[in-house]
């Protein structure tokens, strides 16, 4: 099938299937460059062209698939699943069909005085420049590519721990941000009491944070009930369920807390990358032995552009048909977040890349976090068989409620009438499907034997 000609050329990805190229920020050798004969369909190059990354070809009464990108991180997923499904004339598997996009720190206390930057391009206070600025762009960025934002609350940004929890008394910046969130038909989730992430004393931060623990499970328990609470009293027509844990930190003691005794969290969203501090909460997409939904956020910030993250961002495209992202008020606070760029740099990247997933994943369902854990649970249960035949391809779905989603492709053969769901054509012969009966018939028009 291949001749191998050499070890390790540089290795820049681009997926055939989207025609679009994804680059590392910085790329390093991992593939093999090879050569291969007219029998080989290619599927993904790498940027320049020359090396083939993924591809299939027959073999005797079946189809094999090569996959030479040569890293096998949690990044890579869904090329690898999209590789996968090239392996048969159809393939169908569960996703979760779902874009959230959270606020953290929203509604919080803002921060007094000026930020460096914000003055410089502004003249504006932080105050006047969120609520002249920063809020009426969202709403703008919201209206245009239909995103519910999900914002979560924090109470006050102090680091008290050991003392009963103290009920802020300015409710002013909560009642009109989260006012206007409301209106703008988003969502008010959970953050924090404070800013302090939920650890016990036996976590330790060395020198990567300078959080404080909390003494014991009755202080963790009751800062929450403190938001809870809080948020309650100050808008009281918001209906939260998603906690997103301080810095993306939860310990194990804290998450089981959580699971036993705050009943009104039913989701929790985290991350979902790998990190090389052992202190963040990795989550996959799925419901915990407790009942709790683990939907993890993937992007963040303004600067989501041909790197690491729009790599990661493609690949769950592929793998969950999922887009979580979040961004924090005081991105611009912060030279390590996009502050010395500026606002203008920052939302443009931002739109960048709500043009691209719009591009991208046009059938994408906009969502908040709430609706988005909900679609994760479906997800979870989902399960699928298929039977292949000259005129149909079949599918029997378990665990159904009252609506699935599968990504499903069609290598050997054209769908056409559906009964049970319906299709949507995302590229090429990949489609999107929405099953609303746990038995799909879709109609095979053009093909060989099964």
């Amino acid at each position: 099938m291949c001749r191998l000609r050499a070890l390790h050329r540089p290795r820049i990805l681009c997926w055939g299937g989207g025609g679009q190229t994804y680059t590392f920020s910085d790329p390093f050798k991992s593939s093999l460059s090879v050569a291969l004969n007219d029998r080989a369909q290619v599927e993904a190059v790498s940027s320049n062209g020359r090396t083939p990354l993924v591809w299939r070809s027959s073999v005797e009464s079946g189809t094999a698939v090569m996959c030479n990108i040569g890293i096998y991180g949690k990044v890579f997923r869904g090329f690898y699943a999209s590789a996968f499904s090239l392996l048969s004339s159809a393939m169908a598997y569960p996703v979760i069909n779902s874009a959230a996009f959270y606020l953290d720190d929203f509604p919080s206390p803002v921060p007094s005085g000026n930020g460096k930057y914000i003055k410089r391009d502004y003249n504006m206070s932080i105050s006047e420049f969120y609520s002249q600025v920063w809020w009426p762009d969202l709403v703008r960025l919201a209206e245009r590519y239909g995103i519910r934002f999900t914002g979560v609350m924090i109470e006050n940004y102090g680091d008290n721990t050991k003392d009963d929890p103290v009920r802020q008394t300015d409710n002013t910046q909560f009642e009109y941000y989260g006012g206007l969130l409301l209106r703008q038909n988003g969502e008010i989730g959970y953050h924090g009491y404070n800013h302090q992430p939920l650890v016990l004393p036996n976590t330790h931060y060395g020198k990567e944070y300078a959080y404080v623990q909390w003494p014991n499970r009755k202080a963790i328990v009751a800062s929450l009930q403190e938001l809870i609470a809080f948020q309650k009293d100050v808008l009281p027509a918001a209906t939260s369920s998603v906690y997103v844990p301080p810095s993306n930190i939860l310990s194990q003691e804290a998450r089981k807390i959580i699971g036993e005794d705050v009943p009104q969290i039913r989701a929790i969203a985290s991350t979902y990358m790998p990190s090389d501090s052992s202190l963040p909460y990795i989550q996959e997409f799925g419901v915990a032995a407790d009942g709790v939904v683990e939907a993890p956020r993937i992007v963040s910030g303004g600067m989501v552009g041909d790197t690491y993250m729009r790599l990661a961002a493609v690949s769950e495209l592929n793998m969950h048909y999922v887009s979580t992202h979040f961004m924090h008020p005081d991105d611009l606070l912060d030279e390590d977040r996009g502050a010395k760029e500026g606002w203008e740099t920052y939302r443009k990247g931002l739109e960048d890349y709500l043009d691209w997933l719009e591009q991208s994943a046009p059938s994408i369902r906009m969502q908040t976090g709430t609706e988005c854990a909900a679609a994760v649970q479906r997800f979870s249960g989902l399960t699928v068989s298929m039977e292949t035949t000259d005129t149909s391809w079949d599918l029997k779905l378990g665990n159904l409620t009252d609506q699935g989603w599968l990504m499903f492709r069609a290598s050997n053969g054209t769908p056409g009438n559906v009964r049970g769901g319906s299709l949507t054509k995302l590229t090429g012969n990949l489609y999107l499907l929405k099953a609303t009966s746990a038995t799909v018939h879709i109609e095979r028009k053009t093909g060989g034997a099964a």
